[in-house]
C-alpha cells in the first residue's frame, strides 16, 4: 500500500505574491528586466539527524526531563530515558540512631506530552551502578549501567493537565512514583557518615538513578512525557522513623546542579514504513514522493539546489525575493507537526551547521518558518542566502530542514516530496537582471 493510502493528505495552494526587496539598491537606469521563476531544480531527501546534546536539558533556564515510549505508525518506535545523579538537600545530613524506612515517592511535575496520552505506560526507577561522567555522557546515544532490580515503578496514563491529590491537598499536575525499601535501606544503611556531608561525597556512595520506560509495541500508542523542574529541584521524598513516635522525612533532589542526561533511541527505524527506511539507507530518489523529519535526534531533511550557482553564469543578478514553500502532508492530532521549523546550512563534513543562515538575522517574522494551518505549509524567506550563493560567497552545499530544539522536541513531520502531485516544495524566486 502506498504512503498516500496511509496518510491523510491535505491539498492546498499558496500565494505567489512575493514582496519585492532590493530594488532600492540600484538606479532605474541599471534595470534591464524583472524576472520570476518557480522552476528552480530542487533535490530533497531524508537523512539521519546528528546525535543531540542532552546533558542538563534546559530552555531559557527552565530545566526539563523526558521519559516515555511511543510507536508512531510512520516513524516506528521512539524511547526516551533519564539518567541522573541524586543530591542531598542539606549539608552534613544525618538520619539518627537506627533509622527505619517507611515509604518514599519521586515527584515529577508535568510539562506536557507528545503522542497518545490515553495509552498505559510503565516507568521503572533503578539505582545506577556506574558513575555519570559529563565528558562521556553528554549526548543522546549515551547510557550507563544500572541495577536491574527496580527501586520503584508505576503504570499510568499521562495526565499533564489534571491536578494531582496527595498530602491531603490539591497539587499541580504531578506524577508520583512509589519508591520501595531497597532505596530506603540503601541510603539509611550508609555507614560512613562522611558520605553524607557533601554532594560530592554522596554521589561517590550513591551514584544516582535512572527512569526507564517500557517499550511501546502497539502502533499508534504511547507518548514521550516532558516534566519540568519546579524551583531548584525535583524531589524524592523519603519517610522514616527512629522510634515509633518519631516520624521524619528527608528530600533528595534531582537539581540543576546534578549531572544528568537523556538517552533517545529510535530503534534504528526498524519499524518505520519502507519509504522512510529506504531513504535513510541512501535511496535519495524517494524524496520525490515524501520527506520525513523527527526530533530527539531522529531524522532531518536535506534540501539542495544543484544548479543554482550556475544558473545565472556571466549575468549580474539582484535577488528581490526568494521564498521556499514547504507543504505539510499529514495532519495528525495524536502526532502533530511542529509549530515552526528551522533551516540551517550544511557544514563541510555534512553535519548541520550550528549557525543560522544569514536571513534568520532579518527582523522578527520576516524569515518565518512557522506553520500556516490555513495553507497547511511552512514558508522561509531565504533571499539573502540565495544572493550569497549566486555571488559565490556561500557554498552551494544545500540546507538542512530540522525540527527545532531537537534535543527536547518530540515532534515529527511528513512533507510532500519534490515531485508529489500535492507538492508545493518549491523555491519561488523574483530577481532583477542588471546590465
Amino acid at each position: 500500500m502506498s504512503l498516500i493510502a496511509l496518510l491523510p493528505l491535505v491539498f492546498f495552494s499558496c500565494s505567489k505574491e512575493l514582496t519585492p526587496i532590493g530594488l532600492g539598491l540600484v538606479e532605474d537606469v541599471d534595470l534591464l528586466s524583472m524576472g520570476y521563476t518557480d522552476t528552480v531544480k530542487l533535490v530533497a531527501y531524508s537523512i539521519p539527524d546528528d546525535s543531540v546534546y542532552t546533558r542538563n536539558l534546559n530552555i531559557n533556564n527552565v530545566h526539563y526531563i523526558q521519559v516515555g515510549s511511543m510507536y508512531d505508525p510512520v516513524f516506528g518506535k521512539t524511547t526516551s530515558n533519564l539518567y541522573s545523579q541524586l543530591f542531598l538537600t542539606s549539608a552534613r545530613t544525618r538520619f539518627g540512631t537506627s533509622p527505619v524506612f517507611d515509604s518514599a515517592f519521586l515527584y515529577l511535575n508535568y510539562k506536557g506530552a507528545y503522542g497518545d496520552t490515553l495509552s498505559n505506560m510503565t516507568f521503572h526507577v533503578y539505582n545506577l551502578t556506574e558513575d555519570i561522567v559529563d565528558s562521556l555522557t553528554s549526548y543522546s546515544y549515551s547510557t550507563v549501567s544500572y541495577d536491574p532490580d527496580p527501586i520503584g515503578e508505576i503504570t499510568f496514563q499521562p495526565k499533564p493537565h489534571d491536578s494531582a491529590y496527595y498530602g491531603g491537598a490539591k497539587q499541580s499536575p504531578t506524577l508520583r512514583i512509589p519508591i520501595n525499601s531497597k532505596f530506603g535501606n540503601r541510603v539509611l544503611g550508609i555507614s560512613d557518615t562522611n558520605s553524607l556531608n557533601t554532594n560530592a561525597g554522596f554521589v561517590k556512595e550513591f551514584k544516582g538513578i535512572c527512569i526507564i520506560a517500557d517499550l511501546q509495541n502497539t502502533p499508534g500508542k504511547g507518548s514521550i512525557v516532558t516534566f519540568k523542574m519546579p524551583g531548584d529541584y525535583i524531589k524524592l521524598q523519603m519517610f522514616y522513623h527512629n522510634n515509633p513516635d518519631s516520624a521524619k522525612s528527608y528530600n533528595f533532589a534531582i537539581s540543576t546542579g546534578c549531572s544528568r542526561f537523556q538517552n533517545y533511541n529510535h530503534n534504528g527505524y526498524a519499524e518505520a514504513i519502507p519509504i522512510l527506511k529506504q531513504q535513510l539507507a541512501g535511496n535519495t530518489g524517494l524524496g520525490e514522493q515524501f520527506l520525513f523529519a523527527q526530533g530527539l535526534g531522529g531524522t532531518k531533511i536535506k534540501i539542495k539546489f544543484p544548479y543554482l550557482d550556475k544558473w545565472f553564469d556571466n549575468e549580474k543578478i539582484i535577488v528581490n525575493d526568494a521564498q521556499l514553500i514547504i507543504g505539510n502532508s499529514s495532519v495528525s492530532t495524536v502526532f502533530p507537526n511542529p509549530g515552526y521549523l528551522s533551516l540551517h546550512g550544511v557544514g563541510e563534513n555534512g553535519t548541520t551547521s550550528p549557525y543560522s543562515i544569514i536571513d534568520e538575522n532579518d527582523p522578527a517574522g520576516y524569515f518565518d518558518g512557522t506553520y500556516n494551518s490555513t495553507a497547511n505549509n511552512y514558508r522561509f524567506r531565504i533571499t539573502r542566502y540565495i544572493q550569497q550563493v549566486l555571488l559565490g560567497k556561500e557554498r552551494n552545499t544545500g540546507l538542512h530542514l530540522i525540527i527545532p530544539s531537537s534535543n527536547v522536541n518530540s515532534s515529527r513531520l511528513i512533507l510532500n516530496g519534490t515531485s508529489s502531485p500535492q507538492s508545493d516544495l518549491k523555491l519561488y524566486l523574483r530577481y532583477t537582471k542588471l546590465r
